[in-house]
Parts: structure tokens; sequence; C-alpha cells
């Protein structure tokens, strides 16, 4: 009884329904005369006049569209989510919002996250730079690929620990909403399984509903499962099936990778002793790149040496073998014994080689 009134009164403070009134007030810094919002689950952008005290507002229902994003930039680059809720104030100067239990504690995340920010969109605009530059394959590059990915684990380990911690909370809709793209799918599930509030909110549903089509595919690629065919070129522009290996070799690696993914090219050398210590005894790998450009694509595979069949069809995160096997990060794995079984998906490094070791004995 008392777990159920402790429940209850979190349930409250936090609010399950936003069909109600809010106020919102907000401060803009010298010499700003706009600010931009827009709601998480609409399409256009909005606007609010800054009066001469840099002061502006906005009120009415949220009518459980709850979550906005504002900035006084337009391309809300570093914007700061709110939830319309009651009374909410907001200072974009700071970067802060305040006014109720679910902004407050709102603001606490964010508070984490924001510095981040600047960063990661540095790094993405270097990182690009030099992937157009061809020097994907400098010390330089993989640099700021390793700080890149620390600092979008940052903000992924940041949004879990609220979602864990306040689970009743639906202001962490929001923050899952905002920042999904740098969560893993394995990440997301850990979440949904716990059953937050969040994940109830009109602003997750699609996303439960991609994920059950995420399910279907995983069942295409799940061990004891029939491999699924597929056709791609091979560098020299000759086109060679899948099936065309596995129907020739005791056991087939599928790698998944791309020349300008830094933890494929430091998984590689583990794939490169695989291939040397159990070649001879029937291994065949066959790499499928997520690469657009063939320059990128056959320059990785000089220079890193690698000695086994590969195939593209230069379509990036679009690329057919991706899409059939629901592939959504790399570098992956994919292995099938002769009978064009699946036998295991997702190995890397040592746990592949023992799953390797054991099917070839």
């Amino acid at each position: 009884m008392k777990k159920m009134l402790c429940t209850l009164a979190l349930l409250s403070a936090f609010g399950t329904s936003f069909a109600q009134r809010f106020v919102l007030e907000g401060k803009a810094s010298p010499g700003v005369k706009t600010v931009y919002y827009k709601n998480l689950q609409g399409s256009g952008v909005d606007s609010l006049k800054v009066d001469a005290n840099g002061k502006f507002s906005l009120s009415g229902t949220a009518d459980n569209k709850p979550f906005i994003l504002l900035t006084e930039k337009s391309g809300f680059d570093n914007a700061i989510a709110a939830v319309l809720n009651g009374d909410v104030r907001v200072d974009l100067p700071t970067n802060t919002v305040s006014g109720t239990t679910e902004n407050h504690l709102l603001n606490e995340v964010q508070s984490k996250i924001t510095p981040l920010v600047p960063q990661i969109l540095g790094y993405t605009r270097e990182l690009m730079t030099l992937k157009q530059a061809g020097k994907t394959e400098t010390q330089e590059f993989n640099k700021l690929y390793e700080q890149y990915l620390q600092d979008l684990g940052k903000i992924s380990s940041t949004v879990k620990q609220s979602v864990k911690t306040h689970p009743e909370a639906m202001y962490n809709a929001a923050l899952v909403y905002q920042y999904l793209g740098v969560m893993e799918e394995s990440d997301i599930k850990e979440l949904i399984a716990s059953k937050p509030a969040c994940f109830q909110t009109d602003l997750l549903k699609p996303i439960m509903e991609q994920l059950g089509k995420e399910v279907e595919l995983e069942a295409l690629r799940a061990p004891g499962k029939d491999f699924t065919d597929f056709k791609m070129a091979t560098p020299t522009g000759a086109m060679k099936s899948l099936s065309s290996f596995v129907k020739n070799n005791k056991l087939t690696l599928v790698d998944f990778w791309a020349s300008w993914c830094g933890p494929c090219r430091k998984e590689m050398p583990h794939v490169k002793k695989l291939y040397e210590d159990f070649h001879s005894k029937g291994l065949e790998i066959v790499g499928v790149s997520f690469d657009e450009s063939k320059e990128a694509w056959t320059g990785a595979i000089a220079s890193m040496g690698l000695k086994w069949p590969q195939l593209s069809d230069l379509k990036g995160w679009q690329c057919e073998a991706g899409q059939i096997y629901g592939i959504r990060s790399i570098p992956a794995t994919l292995l099938i014994d002769k009978q064009g079984k699946i036998v295991a998906f997702g190995l890397r490094g040592a746990e592949l080689e023992a799953k390797v070791a054991e099917l070839l004995k």
C-alpha cells in the first residue's frame, strides 16, 4: 500500500495528462527580436516576438502534445526542450528551463548535455571535411572519430540514466526523442523493457511501432534461419551473390563495414587474423561495404590489405544487404554454415574467433 501511494504521488507530481493550460514566459539574449519554437509532434516552425525588455511568452492548452524545442536560431542545433505543463520559465541565454517538477528535472539533464552539443557539431564538421578530402585513413580522422563517439556515448548514458531514475516522468519522452539518433538500438530496447511512462506518450508510440518492425528483421537473421540471398558488385564491377560463397565453403562470415567507420577499421586486424587462421580450414569472409564512394572503398581495401571477397552497391546506409538484415550500426557480422543456416549474428573479437573455431573443429 505504501509503495502504491508513493507511486500515485509521483504520477500526480509529474502529470499523466497534458490537456491542461500552460503559461510559458521566457527571456532572450540582448538584441534578439525573435525566438523560434516547434512542437516535437509537428512539422512546422513557429516564432514568438521578443519585447523591448527581452521577454517573450506563449500560452494555451497542450492537448497531449506538450513537448517543444525553443531556440534563438532557426536551425535548432542547440535548442532547449520544455514541457508545456503549468507555469513554465525559459531562459535562453543560459539554456535553462524551470517552473514545474517536470521542467526542473528536464533542466538538470539538459545542463549535462548542452555543453556537449557544440563539441559534437564541431567534430562532425571536421570529420566531413576530412572525409571529403579523402583522409578517412589518417590518424587525425580516427582520433576525432573516437572523441565524437565518446561524446555521443555521454549523451546516451545521460538519457538512459534519466529514464531509469525517473521512470514515471513524462519529460523523458522529449529526451529520448531528441537524442534517439545517438542511442544504440539495444539501449532503447532495454529502456522499453523496463516500461517507463515516457514510452506511452503519443510522441514515442511511433518508435514502439518501428521497433516492432525491427523485431521482424531480427527474426530474419536469428540462428537457425535460412539466410536471405543478395547480389552486389565486386571492386572490378562483376556481380556476385552471397549464395555463390555460401555453397562453396564450410562457413561464411559476412562482415558489414565502411572505409569511413573508425570502429570498423579498429576491428579489421581481428578479422584479418581470423582469415589467416581459418581460411584454409573452410572459412570464407565476404566484406559488405556501406561506402558511397568507390574510390574510398577500393582505397581502404588496398591500404588495409583485405584479401577476401568484397561487395558493395555504394548506397551507404541504404545498402541492400543492410536493409535485408536490418543493419543499423557497423561493424556487424553474420555467420552462415554450408547448409545456408545462420549460426550467429553480431559477434566480434574473441567471441567471433571462438565461435568460428568451434564450428570448424
